[in-house]
This record gives structure tokens, sequence and C-alpha cells, in this order.
């Protein structure tokens, strides 16, 4: 986990600002450090706002392809945690080019509802 300062602003532009520095990946720092990202490189914020507590995440195509399920878990992760560091934000709702979709990878990582933080932090 990476701790960042939080972006001034409405909870939309919060949200936009956390997820655009989750998206540029670490800093030269952070990758001395051995810190990485599971989110493709290519991956782009199409749009980010809040629906009631729920973030609605709208991102590229490369976030949904490329990597196992081990990546896959963890990229999904990062956006939702990313996200529901935002006050008020609780669930995270993913859309991949402006679409819901139901699962991402061959393993079919469930992605059709809105995603909650789990009681403990994943492990891989």
């Amino acid at each position: 986990m990476v701790r960042r300062p939080a972006a001034p602003g409405s909870r939309d532009a919060r949200l936009e600002a956390a997820l655009r520095a989750l998206l540029a990946g670490p800093s030269p720092e952070e990758r001395k450090r051995g810190l990485v990202s599971e989110i493709p490189p290519d991956t782009s914020l199409r749009d980010a706002h809040v629906d009631g507590r729920v973030a609605v995440v709208d991102l590229t195509a490369p976030f949904a392809g490329g990597g196992g399920s081990t990546s896959m878990l963890a990229r999904v992760w990062q956006v939702v945690y990313t996200a529901t560091q935002v006050p008020g934000v609780d669930a995270v709702q993913i859309l991949v080019e402006g679409r819901r979709v139901q699962a991402l990878g061959g393993e079919g990582l469930l992605i059709g509802a809105p995603l909650r933080r789990p009681a403990s932090l994943p492990t891989f």
C-alpha cells in the first residue's frame, strides 16, 4: 500500500486524481523500494465519478487484458482500494470502455456488480 496526499476538491475530483496517480504507476522512489503495479501501463481512465456511495470507474480496454489470474485480482483490488480511500465511497463499479462487464480474464473474475473491500487484505 502506498500513501499519497489527497487531492483537494469534490469527491469526483479527488477520485479522479487518485485514480490518475494509480494509473501513472509507482514513482521512481517507489520503484527503488520494489513497488510495482499490475495495471497494464497503457490503461487510461475514461471517466470516474461517485454515484451515491459507489465510485464508477471507467477504464480503457487494456485493463481487461493480459496477465494471469493473480495479475487480474491485483489490478482490480488496486482500483478498489484506491477508490475507496475517497471519503463517502464504499464500493466500486468498474466499467471497461463504458460498459459493465460481468467478468475479467479466462478465470472469470467477477466485476459485474460493485465491489467492496474484503474484510482482510487480499494476499497474492
